[in-house]
């Protein structure tokens, strides 16, 4: 193969990789005030391939104008010292579309150390930006989803310091997402030993690479309720992390805890009234007995005999004494009634 073959073998590997990597160049001379664009440089611009010399003007008519001062800055800036420059930008192309470019422009000197022109690159990045974008926004969406769930979700890295949280978990403590940047778990803490069980868990959790359920933790808020919460820890590796976290999810489960408690003073409350409603019945009925044997031994007394004047005092005496401790029975059964309604 001989000299001119290689190199013109070379400029075509030279221009495949240009097309894979999806970079262009061009080289403009102060002299002339034109530049040369490659064929990528074109595809990437909009225009077609062979359409290659073009001035610096004509480059300057696709940036965006929302980047066109930002562009000029950065070109006046670095024309004081004749120092490279880079920088990011994006352009509308002959169709309305709009890409995002990287440049990379180095400066050409004679002999004499006098500029001479310019070289650069422009890569086409637009892809990675939209990928970036679409991250950004379904991580957005991620975090828009966990806060309208009503539990506190949260993610500790194995150091202890803190990843997220949702709403839920920054009410609790009173903070903010941005005041969640760097915090650590012994910041939220309440006690040494608190600390040392949530670390335990913790641990327990990455050791294991399982998941831990823990039926009741409590805790206060920032304002100083105690709160009791129904905690899941599971270990899962963050995006752009090679270590393993904790993420936790918990429930208020404070009202339900409450109810409960509540529900089982009112059962002991109603057994111990059973119990001495019971114990008020057998007295009742031994109390009644008495007066009523008396009662039905005096009717039957004067059914069957006949009575001299003094027996007679003698009985109705018994029957007011009766009728006094059924009054007495009656007006007790009346108070309890009183109270129980």
């Amino acid at each position: 193969m001989d000299r001119e073959t290689k190199l013109e073998a070379t400029i075509s590997r030279f221009k495949q990789l240009q097309k894979i990597a999806n970079i262009g160049n061009w080289e403009l001379d102060f002299y002339s005030g034109m530049a040369i664009w490659s064929e990528i440089t074109c595809h990437i611009y909009g225009i077609p391939n062979d359409d290659i010399i073009h001035t610096y003007e004509e480059w300057e008519s696709f940036i965006h104008p929302s980047d066109i001062e930002y562009v000029k800055s950065i070109i006046a800036s670095s024309q004081k010292t004749f120092s490279n420059y880079n920088f990011h930008h994006r352009i509308i192309r002959p169709d309305g579309s709009v890409k995002h470019i990287y440049s990379q422009v180095e400066y050409l000197f004679d002999t004499g150390g006098n500029p001479t022109g310019l070289y650069g690159v422009a890569h086409d990045i637009t892809d990675i930006i939209n990928l970036k974008n679409g991250l950004i926004k379904s991580e957005t969406n991620i975090r828009l989803i966990m806060d309208l769930i009503p539990l506190s979700i949260y993610a500790r890295d194995p150091d202890g310091y803190y990843i997220f949280g949702n709403h839920v978990f920054l009410n609790h403590y009173g903070i903010s997402a941005e005041e969640l940047n760097n915090k650590h778990l012994r910041d939220f803490v309440r006690s040494p030993q608190e600390y040392a069980e949530l670390t335990r868990q913790d641990q327990q959790v990455l050791s294991s690479n399982e998941k831990l359920f823990v039926s009741e933790f409590k805790q206060a808020d920032h304002t100083g309720e105690v709160k009791a919460w129904r905690i899941i820890k599971v270990p899962f590796t963050p995006e752009g992390h090679n270590k393993k976290a904790i993420l936790g999810i918990a429930e208020d489960i404070t009202s339900r805890k409450k109810q409960e408690e509540d529900l089982i003073n009112l059962t002991n409350s109603l057994s111990k009234r059973n119990k001495d409603l019971e114990q008020f019945s057998h007295m009742v009925s031994h109390d009644l007995r008495g007066p009523l044997a008396t009662l039905m031994g005096i009717s039957e007394v004067v059914d069957n005999i006949k009575l001299e004047q003094e027996d007679i005092s003698f009985f109705i005496n018994g029957i007011k004494e009766s009728l006094i401790k059924l009054d007495k029975i009656v007006r007790v059964l009346n108070d309890i009634t009183s109270l129980s309604s």
